[in-house]
C-alpha cells in the first residue's frame, strides 16, 4: 500500500472525522456493555445478553479497530427510577446502524467533493468500507438472531459423529480465546450440517401426474390433484416431525394455516392468477424420504392453460438441484415439453424425464414408449436425459419403487457423499486456520515476511472493492433493461422484414428473448469474474499464510452461483397482426412499426420490466452468497494477518494453556476419536 494511497488534506480530514467519529460510537457501545454488566442501582440498561454475546462484541470491535487503524497507519493518518429503562443489546444495535453510516460516509462517493480521488486510493477506500461493513453486518446478524449462547447449544446437537468432536473443539477454542472472525465459517459449516437439502422440482404440462406422483412419494395425499391447473404457486416440501403449512404474501405477511388448507392457497380455481399473492408455499411433513434433506418442490404446470403460474415455475428454475419432467404417457412430448427440458438445461439444472401413468400403455408398448420419447429428446434438443416409466396405480407402482431404487436414490447416495466430503475438507481447514492462530500467540513472531503479509492484506482488500464495484454494475445492468423496449422493437422489425409478417409472433418473441439474454449473460460474466478474482484473492492469502497446506478447496464456491432466472414471455400477444405492403417500402416499414408498438409496446415493456426484476432479485442474492462467502474466507486471513504484523510472544503463564488448546485441536479428528464418536452414537443390536 505504500506509496499507492495518497489524500489531499480536505479528504484526510474527513477520512479522520469519520474513523474518529466510528470509534467514539464503538466506545458508546463499549460503555453501554460495562454499565449494563456493572450491577448498578439505578440502571439504564437491562443486561440482556449472554457473556458469550459480550465476549462476541468486545472482539469484533477489537477487531474493526485493528483493520481500521491498519489503514490510517498505511495512508499516513495516525499519531495525531430503578426500573431499566432501555434493553443494552437494543442499543448495541442501534448505535451499529449509526457506526454503519459513518463507514458508508468515508466512502469514495461521499469524498467527490473534497478533490480528485486518485484511483489506487479509491479502490483501497472502497474495499475498506466493504470489509468494515461486512464486520458490522456479521455482528449485527449474529446480535439479533441471539446465537451467542444458541451456537454452544447447536454444537452440541451434531449428528455427524466424524466431525462433532472436532467442531464442539474448535467453537469452545474460538469463545475462549476471543476469534471472532472463525464464527462465520463455523456458522456456514452448521447451516450445512443442519440442513443439508437436496431440491428436486417436479415440472410438467397440466394434467401430467405430478402431484399424484409427489403424494405416492411423500406417502400422503396432502397435494391437491385434478384434471384443471391446479397448482398456481411452486409448494415447497421439506422434513419436519409435526405436519405444517406456512404461506408468506407480497408485503412479508405471514399466516400458517392448517395443511388440509394448501388448495385454497395452491389452486388455481381458489387462487385464480395468484390473486391472493402468495409468495411462497412452504409444506412440511415428516415423510421418511425427506428425512435424510430431500426437498420436493411441486410447480405450476407449463402451458397455456397455467400462463399465470408458468412465470412462478420459469423463475425457480435455477435453484433446484434436479429436474424431473413429467410426460403423460397417453399425450406424446411435445414441444411444450421440449422446451422446459432446453430451459433446465440453460438453468444448469439436471433433468430426469418420467413418463407418468404408465399403468395406461400395455406391457409389450411401454419399452418402445420409452425408446420413442428418448430419440425424440436426443433428435429435437441435442440431450439425453434419463427417461424412465412410472405411475401411481396400485398395479404398477413397482415402476416408481425401481425409479426410486435405480436412478434417484444413486443421485441423493452421491449427493450426500460429495456434501460430506467438501465438509470434512472445510472443517480440517477451519481447523489449520485457528491452529495457526494460536502457534502465532505462542510463537509471537512473523514466519512470513512482512511486505508478503501486506501484498495479501492488500489484495484481499482489492478484491473487496472489486465485488463492490461489481455488483453496482450488475444491477445497473438489470435496470437498463427496461429502457430496451424500442430496441426489442426494432430487432423485431428487422426480422419480420427478412422472414415476412407472418412470422411477427416468433420475430417478437425471438427479439424479446435476445435483448433478456444479453442482460442476463454479462451479469452472470460479470458475477463469475468477481467470483473468480476474490478467490484468487482468498487462495493468495492463503498461499503466503499457509505455504504448505498442499492443494486445498477454491478460495470461493463459484459452484454455488450457476444458473440464470427464464424470462417469462407468456404476456406478449400470442397474434400479431401487421400490415403486408411491399409495394411502399418506406411507408410500409413505418406502418408496420405503428402496428408493432400498437399491439405489443406495452407487453414487451411489461415483459422486460419483469425480467428485470428477476435479474435484480437474482443478481442480489448470487452476490450476498458470493459476498458471505468471501467475509467468511478472506475475515480469517485478515484478523490473522493483523495479529503476525502486530505480533508478541505470549506471556509464560498462557503458554501451557496454548499448547493444550492445540493439542486438543490435533487430537479432535483423529481415526481413534472419529470412531470413538460413532460408537456412541450407534445404538446397541
Amino acid at each position: 500500500m505504500d506509496g499507492a494511497v495518497r489524500f489531499n488534506e480536505s479528504q484526510r480530514r474527513r477520512i479522520l472525522a469519520n474513523a474518529e467519529y466510528a470509534d467514539r460510537l464503538l466506545a458508546d457501545i463499549e460503555s453501554i456493555l460495562a454499565g449494563a454488566e456493572a450491577g448498578r442501582l439505578f440502571p439504564r440498561h437491562e443486561p440482556d445478553f449472554t457473556p458469550q454475546q459480550a465476549r462476541l462484541i468486545r472482539s469484533s470491535i477489537a477487531l474493526f479497530r485493528r483493520q481500521l487503524g491498519r489503514f490510517l497507519e498505511a495512508a499516513r493518518m495516525g499519531g495525531d427510577s430503578r426500573r431499566p429503562r432501555f434493553g443494552a443489546l437494543h442499543s448495541i444495535l442501534t448505535t451499529l446502524a449509526f457506526v454503519r453510516v459513518a463507514v458508508e460516509e468515508i466512502s469514495p462517493e461521499h469524498l467527490r467533493g473534497y478533490g480528485t480521488l486518485p484511483a489506487e486510493s479509491e479502490t483501497a477506500l472502497h474495499g475498506l468500507c466493504n470489509e468494515l461493513e461486512g464486520l458490522v453486518t456479521t455482528l449485527e446478524s449474529e446480535l439479533s438472531r441471539r446465537t451467542g449462547a444458541d451456537l454452544e447449544s447447536r454444537l452440541a446437537r451434531i449428528s455427524d459423529a466424524s466431525l462433532a468432536g472436532l467442531l464442539q473443539t474448535i467453537g469452545r477454542i474460538i469463545a475462549e480465546e476471543e476469534l471472532p472472525e472463525f464464527r462465520q465459517p463455523l456458522e456456514r459449516l452448521l447451516e450445512k450440517l443442519e440442513s443439508p437439502s437436496y431440491e428436486v422440482a417436479v415440472f410438467g404440462r397440466v394434467s401430467s401426474g405430478k402431484s399424484s406422483l409427489l403424494n405416492h412419494l411423500l406417502g400422503a395425499a396432502v397435494l391437491p390433484v385434478g384434471v384443471t391447473p391446479v397448482t398456481a404457486v411452486p409448494v415447497r416440501i421439506r422434513y419436519a416431525e409435526q405436519p405444517a403449512l406456512t404461506v408468506r404474501f407480497a408485503g412479508n405477511r405471514v399466516e400458517r394455516p392448517g395443511v388440509d388448507q394448501i388448495a385454497l392457497y395452491a389452486c388455481e380455481d381458489h387462487n385464480p392468477g395468484n390473486r391472493r399473492e402468495v409468495l411462497q408455499l412452504l409444506l412440511e411433513l415428516p415423510s421418511p424420504i425427506l428425512s435424510d434433506g430431500v426437498v420436493f418442490v411441486d410447480t405450476p404446470g407449463l402451458g397455456s392453460l397455467a400462463t399465470a403460474g408458468a412465470a412462478e415455475t420459469l423463475s425457480y428454475l435455477p435453484r433446484c438441484d434436479l429436474g424431473l419432467l413429467l410426460v403423460s404417457a397417453v399425450t406424446p412430448i411435445n414441444e411444450e415439453d421440449l422446451a422446459t427440458l432446453q430451459l433446465l438445461n440453460r438453468a444448469g439444472t439436471p433433468a430426469v424425464v418420467l413418463v407418468s401413468k404408465a399403468d395406461l400403455i400395455a406391457a409389450g408398448d411401454l419399452e418402445r414408449a420409452l425408446q420413442y420419447t428418448a430419440s425424440v429428446l436426443a433428435n429435437e434438443t441435442g440431450e439425453a436425459p434419463p427417461v424412465a416409466a412410472v405411475s401411481v396405480a396400485p398395479s404398477h407402482r413397482d415402476l416408481v419403487e425401481r425409479w426410486k431404487a435405480e436412478r434417484l436414490q444413486p443421485l441423493l447416495d452421491r449427493h450426500r457423499e460429495l456434501a460430506a466430503q467438501s465438509l470434512r475438507r472445510k472443517a480440517l481447514a477451519l481447523r489449520e486456520s485457528v491452529m495457526a492462530v494460536l502457534r502465532g500467540r505462542l510463537q509471537g513472531t512473523v514466519k512470513a515476511p512482512r511486505p508478503a503479509l501486506e501484498r495479501a492484506e492488500d489484495s484481499l482488500r482489492r478484491a473487496a472493492a472489486g465485488l463492490e464495484t461489481a455488483r453496482r454494475e450488475a444491477l445497473d445492468t438489470a435496470d437498463a433493461l427496461r429502457s430496451q423496449a424500442a430496441q426489442a422493437l426494432a430487432l423485431t422489425l428487422e426480422n419480420i422484414q427478412a422472414q415476412g409478417p407472418k412470422q411477427a409472433t416468433e420475430a417478437l418473441r425471438t427479439a424479446a428473448l435476445r435483448v433478456c439474454d444479453a442482460a442476463a449473460k454479462a451479469i452472470q460474466r460479470r458475477l463469475e469474474q468477481c467470483c473468480s478474482e476474490i478467490s484468487a484473492a482468498v487462495v493468495a492469502a492463503r498461499s503466503v499464510l499457509r505455504p504448505n497446506s498442499g492443494p486445498e478447496e477454491p478460495g470461493v464456491n463459484c459452484e454455488e452461483l450457476r444458473g440464470l432466472p427464464v424470462p417469462a414471455m407468456d404476456a406478449l400477444p400470442a397474434d400479431l397482426r401487421l400490415p403486408a405492403i411491399a409495394a411502399l417500402p418506406v411507408a410500409g416499414r413505418w406502418l408496420k412499426a405503428a402496428a408493432l408498438r400498437k399491439q405489443a409496446g406495452k407487453a414487451l415493456a411489461k415483459t422486460l420490466e419483469t425480467y428485470a426484476r428477476s435479474l435484480e432479485s437474482w443478481a442480489f442474492g448470487r452476490f450476498q452468497t458470493l459476498q458471505q462467502q468471501f467475509d467468511a474466507e478472506a475475515g480469517v486471513y485478515r484478523a490473522e494477518i493483523a495479529r503476525l504484523l502486530s505480533a508478541a510472544e505470549a506471556e509464560a503463564s498462557r503458554r501451557p494453556r496454548l499448547e493444550q488448546l492445540l493439542a486438543e485441536l490435533e487430537q479432535a479428528y483423529s481415526p481413534e476419536a472419529t470412531a470413538s464418536a460413532e460408537e456412541r452414537l450407534t445404538p446397541d443390536a
